[in-house]
Formats: structure tokens, sequence, C-alpha cells
């Protein structure tokens, strides 16, 4: 089963289906953190491909963020909230919608120093010793 067929896209979506999808997104970043400790990624094609999935991925992340921080904002009128610590949770929820976009703010920042990481390695290859006839 493909990304694509656990989360299609033109569907209606539930809480729960966006809630898999962020743990899943979490495992899957861990995953990768403990795969590319060793000598796995023997060269740099395979390097640029990671690189380019990545690029791709954190690219995608300032719309998330963003529509984030708008539920964040939504949440500062719901009747009912509450903030469990005593606090207002109007303020709260501001705070949460403020770091959002902070993050969203950083991420911008990350994108196109990855992305020319990319592109370098794209210029990378190596030499195989050539045959002897």
């Amino acid at each position: 089963m493909t990304v694509a067929d656990r989360y299609p896209l033109d569907r209606p979506h539930t809480a729960q289906q966006v809630i898999a999808a962020a743990r899943d997104l979490d495992e899957l970043v861990r995953y990768l953190n403990h795969a590319t400790r060793g000598h796995v990624l023997n060269i740099p094609a395979d390097l640029y491909t990671v690189l380019g999935g990545l690029v791709g991925a954190v690219s995608k992340l300032p719309q998330l963020l963003e529509q984030a921080a708008a539920h964040a904002d939504r949440y500062a009128t719901t009747a009912g909230l509450y903030d469990d610590r005593g606090g207002n949770p109007a303020v709260t929820a501001a705070d949460v919608r403020q770091r959002l976009w902070a993050t969203h703010a950083a991420v911008l920042r990350a994108i196109d120093p990855l992305a020319a990481a990319h592109e370098a390695c794209s210029r990378l290859g190596v030499q195989t010793p050539k045959e002897n006839p």
C-alpha cells in the first residue's frame, strides 16, 4: 500500500486520518534518521534522491503551518474553549498561532539552502573503474 493509497487526496478527510498522517510522518522521519546513520547512500545519486524528497516535503510544510495557524485562530472564538492551566484560552490560542507563524518563517528560510544542497549534489558522481578489454 502506498502513501497515496493510504491517504488519498480526493476524498473527505477526518481528524483521525489527519492525526494518523502526522504520526506516520513522524515515524518516517525517525526511520530516515536511523537508516541514514550508516553507509547506505553509497553514491551521490542516492543522496540526491533523498534530498529531493526532503526538498519536496519541506517545501510543503509552510502551507500546513498556515492552515494549522488558521485552526488555532478559529479556536480563539470557540465557545467552551479552556486552557487547562487556568490561562485565558484566547490568549493561549493566539500564542499557538504566533508560534506556528514563527515556525512557518523558519521553514521558509530553510527551503532555499536545502534546495541548493540538492542542486549541488546533482553535480556529484563517482567514477567506476574501467574494465580492461
